[in-house]
């Protein structure tokens, strides 16, 4: 049989690497092996196929916010990362807490995205009784601890019985992990304070770990919910997270490009990279980076948050765009901080499809989606904001060399970067 399209080289599949072919059919994997026939024809000489790459946590800001995000241009940003599926956040101007706001979103994403998209919905205390109908609609449910862009804390008296709601649904829950008490008291004694890193000391290490605490107590209560600790920032974090886990508590966590890129101490010549959680100390970026290649860290997401360029440097909203970048770092993972690539496919692919119930993606394997991500790790690029797809139009990577890049992203057969070019 002669297939739509054949790609061939060094194969990441769950048994290992492979050097083989892959044919795919009417979208979807059909062979694995070799002398696989196709009218097409990739040869992925030095690279590795990965399936598709799965961020489970994107800001693509419409509706509302069209002039940071829309769901053409953050898709676009997303394929040339190698991003095939992406997760958008609840927190736009209209709220994704509702089956009427949720079904708007999925109809502009229709009309525009050129990846897989798919939904967080929002949570609001007294209206509980929406999360079973907006259940049928989303892959999760998110809640802020926390003020952040577009946000209001989700009271804490209220944690346990928004899990317990959200686990009768059998969709799992990510949260956003800052205590407001300790943002609160920090913002008051530090207030007139000027320097680019003084986010870090409003929001500090204990107000993330205070938070997932309370997220693991409330966790205990609610039977069967699962539970991610999202943008992950310090190394307390990830041991409060495995202590979770050895008491038999369904709970993860995600770590985001930039915590694992940069330290606080990039803030001082670069106030753009301010984020909420912000940058932490070397420690902590190196517990991150020990977390992603001994599992610990079950999730590499972006947190892919884009902010117009005269936003961010008049010291506005905090949050980076990352999707641009998915792929250069994670060349730097693989290449510069010895993570193996079938740990990569694991965190970037197959943990977070099998977390989100999206069965038919997140490994290469016969009868899934034909959605790949083809790094080439030996074809250095700097970062320059000219290339930059998100419409933001800036990286906080500009000027960074990374060891590799995406070479050719496909999404279920269709070739959406073409030898490292974009296809309009």
């Amino acid at each position: 049989m002669e297939y739509d399209l054949v790609l061939e080289g060094k194969v990441v599949t769950p048994g290992g690497i492979l050097d083989a072919e892959v044919g795919v059919d009417e979208g979807v994997v059909a062979e694995i092996g070799h002398g696989v026939k196709g009218y097409r024809r990739i040869a992925t000489e030095r690279c590795l196929i990965f399936p598709g790459f799965v961020d489970m946590h994107v800001h693509l800001r419409e509706p509302g916010w069209e002039h940071k995000e829309d769901f053409r241009t953050g898709t676009e940003a997303a394929a040339h990362g190698g991003v095939t599926t992406v997760v958008d956040m609840p927190n736009t101007p209209i709220p994704t807490t509702t089956t009427a706001a949720l079904e708007e979103k999925k109809r502009l994403a229709r009309a525009k995205a050129v990846v897989r998209v798919e939904f967080q919905g929002g949570v609001v205390v007294g209206k509980f009784e929406r999360i079973p109908e907006l259940a049928k609609g989303v892959v999760s449910f998110k809640l802020y601890l926390s003020e952040t862009t577009g946000t209001t804390p989700f009271p804490e008296s209220e944690l346990g019985t928004a899990l317990k709601e959200i686990a009768r649904t059998k969709r799992p829950v990510s949260i956003h992990c800052e205590d407001q008490s300790v943002i609160d008291k920090m913002r008051e004694s530090l207030r007139g304070v000027d320097r680019p890193d003084v986010n870090c000391d409003i929001r500090p290490p204990s107000a993330e770990v205070i938070a997932v605490e309370r997220v693991v107590e409330a966790a205990r209560t609610a039977d069967g919910v699962r539970a991610n600790v999202c943008h992950a920032s310090v190394g307390e974090t990830i041991s409060l997270v495995k202590k979770a886990r050895a008491d038999k508590l369904r709970i993860s966590c995600e770590a985001a490009l930039h915590h694992l890129y940069f330290n606080r101490e990039a803030l001082l010549a670069n106030r753009m990279l301010n984020t909420n959680p912000p940058l932490r100390r070397e420690e902590d970026r190196q517990a991150l980076l020990v977390g992603i290649r001994n599992g610990s860290v079950s999730f590499l997401v972006t947190d892919h948050a884009p902010h117009a360029e005269d936003e961010k440097r008049g010291g506005g909203p905090s949050g980076v765009p990352g999707l641009d970048d998915f792929g250069h770092v994670a060349s730097w993972l693989i290449r510069s901080e010895r993570v193996d690539p079938l740990t990569l496919a694991m965190v970037a692919s197959s943990n977070p499809a099998a977390h989100l119930g999206l069965s038919d993606r997140g490994s290469i394997a016969v009868g899934k989606r034909a959605d790949f991500a083809v790094l080439d790790l030996h074809s250095p690029e700097v970062v320059r904001n000219e290339d930059v797809r998100s419409k933001c139009g800036w990286s906080p990577y500009e000027g960074r060399e990374f060891p590799g890049r995406v070479r050719w992203t496909v999404i279920g057969g269709t070739t959406l970067v073409d030898d490292f070019e974009p296809v309009s």
